[in-house]
């Protein structure tokens, strides 16, 4: 059996630039790991524990990290392009330059976190918390979606606020995550499993 020190060092440079494409690493603790420039595009990490991981320029656009405990770890200059961030704990975490644009970002916790310079273009916003944040160059603020807008007569939500208009400033759902794609499975273009 190695000893404690010998997977300390482990953790801190055998994983750095790998390509984890589209992995499964659900529910595995993955604390203090280094996953500096790697690549985990499509990967599902929902439920993992990765407190002070370094995800320092990794790529994790279109990732599931759903209910992770993000606690500080560094994401600077990591893409989170459409990724999955539901119910994240991102508590003291480093978001330098990091790239939110279109992600998911419900109900999720940045208490204490860095956001300087970090693009939330498109990014759903809705419920999430940012108590003691530090937004010093914040990009796209106005291009975020922090709110959601239901006609009173019922259907399906809007980003645009319209007369009438009950306003969603939270998720309804909470923490919980069902198929968000109401139209899944409708069509004939190939969405069926």
């Amino acid at each position: 059996m190695p000893d404690r020190a010998v997977l300390e060092r482990a953790k801190r440079y055998i994983f750095c630039g790998r390509d984890y494409t589209r992995i499964d690493l659900r529910g595995y603790d993955l604390r203090g790991v280094n996953f500096t420039n790697c690549n985990f595009r499509g990967a599902d990490l929902s439920g993992s524990d990765l407190t002070g991981a370094l995800f320092i320029c990794a790529d994790l656009s279109r990732a599931c990290l759903q209910g992770c405990d993000a606690t500080g770890a560094d994401f600077s200059g990591a893409d989170l392009t459409g990724a999955y961030l539901r119910a994240v704990k991102f508590h003291q975490a480093q978001l330098w330059h990091t790239c939110l644009k279109g992600a998911i970002c419900k109900q999720a916790e940045f208490f204490g976190a860095d956001l300087t310079g970090a693009d939330i273009a498109r990014a759903e916003m809705l419920g999430a918390r940012f108590d003691g944040v530090t937004a010093d160059g914040l990009r796209n603020i106005d291009r975020a979606i922090f709110r959601w807008f239901l006609p009173p007569q019922g259907g399906k939500p809007v980003y645009d606020p319209f007369p009438g208009a009950v306003v969603l400033a939270s998720s309804l759902t909470g923490n919980e995550s069902f198929q968000e794609n109401a139209g899944m499975y409708i069509s004939d273009r190939g969405y069926r499993p």
